[in-house]
């Protein structure tokens, strides 16, 4: 074995940033952050100090975060702790990596056999020979599989019947095993894909007992790989015995999409020039296809080595169910997957459609501008050329709002928690804008809750958002009766109450539901429409609700619901900073 065929799990980075190595190897152990003390070192404001740690356990790679203040997510989901599987990928903070745990040399329709201390956790054993003896093998076709979805004929139990159960008893634990399974599969409903197959595959190992067994499955339907999505033992702790599947079974299974039981492996012609399966003992083993839409995801293998001991028919049948209820929940979870990236990438669509229409409104006022300051130049009118200066300044300015607006809203802004007097912090927002009601006419009233106590809030973003929803409120009106009131009302559960209403112009039905939407704004080219959607992202930060109710020229109310929130300490921060 040369050294680059040394198998090694490692971290390569997929996010370039200033620092950053191509490659980190994992040993032993490892930890991420910003302290210079850590193995991977990542020097960015969105990883903590110390963000996670990489522990090697047997053959496996187990991830924790170390309560960072921005979280470690794997494929997508946030994550305490997690087994790394090849390919993961992983995000520290806004940092992405990729786990890979394969040798450089292996071949693709291995997948990720391999582990990290040069043990294959798969082997594929290759055969010379297509003839296998019948008496050592058991079938079950396409057809078959597909009759057995619905598990009626699973379920036909007749004593005496070849294939049948030898005791009510056994079937019995079978059918509760397969409503366990469906339970799993339910409350599983948008996990990780590779921890319910590691689930499902310890389900298995309860009823047909076998030592050995794996799920492997394609990323993709494009896909002509099989990634591992889940290994199990009967001896644990995991031993240095891989799990040997035949390549031509295999093939055949995925080919001809039959499911294959060989009931005596050392007998059976395909394996006679598998020394790993003579190494091994392997007694008998089951390989069953995942198909889902006349599509093979994966397959499902399972092998015994024990003298005497043998898979059944009854076993096979089991497995190659529990295959074809797992391919149809990781049909579902990718088919969700798809559907969320789909709108992901139209929202992306309508934020950038949002953008070019604000960069293009602001633009053409600015052209304007320029073209009218190129000819106060020539004609050396400063008068002209201070006016048309104003034109070109207000749209800067307007792009310079656009662009904060956007950091602040994308920005995953954490809050800072701190015990204020609501009631005061809205009557100092209130003298803030005092200078713009009065110049307007408008009058504005405080009703106040008296006996609210201090209270933890973010005083930041609450502030941000009473300021807003005045100021909005205040451009609704368009009369010289208007008013503007802000109240406060503690509820039963202690939750507070804000709202802001106006009786200005209101907001029209078929515009009232799109008022949050980001880019959208009712001001034309006056707003960015970012202001509203920020303001609702506050609430809810703080585990809060917001919502608005308006009538056509009777006015529009803003009601905010913030629950009583548990006040930040200085080892809350420090926790919240991964130190």
């Amino acid at each position: 074995m040369t050294p680059d065929d040394k198998l090694t799990a490692r971290l390569v980075p997929r996010t370039k940033a200033s620092g950053l190595l191509d490659v980190y190897e994992l040993k032993d152990s490892a930890t991420v952050g910003r302290h210079p003390s850590n193995t991977i070192v990542v020097g960015l404001d969105s990883i903590s100090r110390f963000h996670a740690r990489i522990d090697k356990r047997g053959t496996f790679h187990i991830l924790q975060d170390l309560n960072s203040s921005n979280g470690t997510q794997v494929n997508g989901e946030r994550i305490t702790q997690m087994t790394l599987h090849h390919r993961d990928q992983v995000i520290f903070g806004n940092i992405e990596f990729e786990f890979r745990n394969e040798s450089p040399s292996q071949s693709p329709t291995q997948g990720d056999s391999a582990g990290p201390s040069g043990m294959s956790i798969v082997e594929f054993a290759d055969e010379e020979h297509d003839a296998s003896s019948a008496s050592s093998k058991a079938i079950l076709e396409h057809e078959e599989i597909s009759r057995l979805s619905d598990k009626s004929s699973f379920f036909d139990y007749e004593p005496g019947k070849a294939g049948s159960p030898e005791d009510p008893a056994r079937l019995y634990r079978r059918l509760a095993a397969l409503y366990k399974l469906s339970e799993l599969l339910r409350e599983s409903d948008g996990e990780n894909e590779k921890t319910v197959c590691e689930r499902v595959l310890e389900l298995v190992f309860r009823i047909v007992q076998p030592d050995r067994g794996v799920i492997m499955t394609r990323f993709s339907r494009e896909s002509t790989e099989l990634d591992l999505s889940a290994v199990r033992y009967s001896d644990s702790p995991i031993t240095s015995q891989p799990v040997i599947i035949s390549r031509a079974i295999m093939q055949e299974v995925m080919s001809r999409k039959v499911a294959v039981l060989t009931q005596d492996a050392q007998a059976d012609d395909r394996f006679v020039e598998s020394e790993s399966i003579i190494m091994n003992r392997i007694r008998s083993a089951i390989c069953v296809p995942m198909i889902q839409s006349d599509h093979v995801m994966g397959i499902l293998h399972v092998e015994m080595s024990a003298q005497g001991a043998a898979f059944g028919r009854p076993d096979l049948e089991f497995v190659t169910v529990v295959a074809n209820e797992l391919s149809a929940f990781v049909e579902n979870q990718r088919m969700r997957r798809e559907a969320a990236h789909r709108a992901r990438l139209a929202a992306v669509g309508e934020t950038v459609a949002g953008i070019s229409h604000n960069v293009k409104n602001i633009l053409l006022l600015m052209k304007g501008g320029r073209d009218l300051l190129d000819r106060a130049i020539e004609r050396k009118n400063i008068e002209s050329t201070i006016e048309s200066w104003g034109v070109v300044s207000r749209g800067i300015d307007k792009i310079a709002r656009l662009v904060q607006d956007m950091l602040e809203y994308s920005t995953d802004r954490k809050i800072r928690l701190e015990t204020i007097d609501v009631n005061d912090l809205i009557c100092r927002t209130a003298e803030d804008v005092e200078g713009e009601l009065v110049s307007k006419g408008v009058t504005l009233e405080l009703d106040l809750e008296e006996e609210l106590a201090p209270r933890p809030v973010d005083g930041t973003g609450l502030q941000r958002t009473l300021m807003n929803l005045i100021v909005n409120a205040l451009e609704a009106i368009s009369h010289g009766e208007g008013s503007v009131v802000v109240s406060t009302e503690l509820l039963g559960d202690d939750s507070l109450m804000i709202r802001v209403r106006d009786n200005g112009s209101g907001i029209e039905p078929d515009k009232l539901e799109r008022v949050f939407l980001p880019f959208f704004t009712t001001k034309g080219s006056g707003g960015t429409g970012l202001g509203l959607p920020m303001c609702k992202k506050v609430i809810e930060d703080m585990g809060g609700s917001m919502k608005v109710e308006s009538e056509l020229n009777a006015g529009t109310t803003f009601t905010m619901t913030i629950p009583l929130l548990r006040p930040s300490t200085e080892s809350d921060t420090m926790s919240e900073d991964g130190d």
